[in-house]
């Protein structure tokens, strides 16, 4: 496969550069620094980002890369769980996918869920826009060696048009500013009969909205370590809640809570602010979802409606299965 030049459009081999300091196109002679075996295009493009998608780069870069998260047990455990029920399936029907495929992931983030798949596909070519690339890399190096890794924009992609049999864009579509343009992407991408797995933040309670955004506010006021800091105690107020089962009497309508048993943590989660604790997880990966929920300035949420109505807007794909839950909306679509 070639990877495309962003400025000409012409095809490069790049495998050839990966163990040296720069690529080159030979058309139009841009030179694209190599580092770590990751091919740089971010700088070719980082001039046309607006500040809010800068600050979610710089969020990103700075939350996977001080961390460990996705690369021990628990937070493994927690990803893969997370990845099935979001589109309804075990691991034989997921693996049943991406066996033999080339593979795009366009925002590889810590390198987690490289983890789940990678074993199964011919090639995966991740992309990221922040530094976290680099990171992953040297996680994953070792341990799979059909990897191709790219520090680029995943709606202005290094890639030719029918390129590969799957994408799979996992937590990420929200923090484009842009849905509809990667699903026109992700569809120029894949070949015919190409397969989209994509997920996308659902719009919670009215009351946990509001209670997010405020946070999140408060927190776009902060460097990035200072805001880390300060999220803290809510992660800590989550692990105390954890603790706690309760039980609500009666349905509650207005607010959509239904009657019955729930450990407090999740009830407040679900329905009043997000205070997250899974109790797999070290504190430490607790607390990166907290700051990867509340720093990011762009972090989008939907409602169902309105992702179908993304999907109708780009007709080629055939939407398989749409799975809606209370945190989110997972679609596999198939390109006709």
């Amino acid at each position: 496969m070639y990877m495309r030049c962003l400025k000409c459009n012409s095809k490069i081999d790049f495998e050839k550069y990966l163990n040296k300091e720069k690529l080159i196109c030979t058309s139009c002679l841009v030179e694209y620094p190599v580092y770590k075996g990751v091919i740089d295009c971010f700088f070719l493009t980082e001039e046309e980002y607006k500040k809010e998608i800068k600050d979610t780069i710089e969020a990103f870069g700075y939350q996977w890369t001080i961390r460990n998260t996705g690369h021990n047990e628990g937070s493994l455990k927690y990803t893969k769980q997370l990845l099935f029920d979001r589109y309804a399936m075990d691991e034989e029907e997921f693996s049943n996918y991406i066996k033999n495929k080339i593979v795009w992931d366009p925002a590889i983030g810590s390198g987690r869920m490289e983890y789940i798949y990678a074993k199964y596909a011919k090639e995966v070519y991740a992309t990221d826009l922040s530094v976290s690339v680099y990171k992953a890399r040297e996680h994953l190096k070792n341990k799979f060696n059909n990897i191709k890794y790219f520090r680029a924009n995943l709606l202005n992609p290094p890639f030719e048009n029918e390129s590969f049999d799957i994408v799979l864009c996992h937590a990420i579509i929200q923090h484009t500013g842009d849905p509809l343009g990667a699903l026109k992407v992700f569809r120029d991408v894949l070949k015919k009969d190409g397969i989209l797995f994509v997920d996308f933040y659902k719009k919670a309670t009215p009351i946990r909205e509001f209670t997010d955004e405020f946070i999140r506010k408060k927190m776009r006021q902060l460097t990035p370590e200072e805001a880390d800091e300060a999220l803290k105690p809510l992660t800590k107020l989550a692990q105390e809640f954890y603790k706690y089962e309760i039980e609500v009497p009666e349905d509650i309508p207005y607010l959509d809570i239904k009657k019955g048993k729930y450990n407090l943590q999740r009830l407040i989660y679900y329905k009043f602010l997000k205070l997250f604790w899974n109790e797999h997880m070290s504190f430490e990966d607790n607390h990166n979802v907290m700051f990867d929920w509340f720093y990011p300035d762009v972090a989008d949420r939907y409602s169902v409606e309105e992702v179908k109505e993304f999907f109708r807007n780009v007709p080629e794909f055939k939407i398989e299965k749409f799975v809606v839950l209370e945190g989110g909306i997972g679609v596999i679509a198939r390109k006709s």
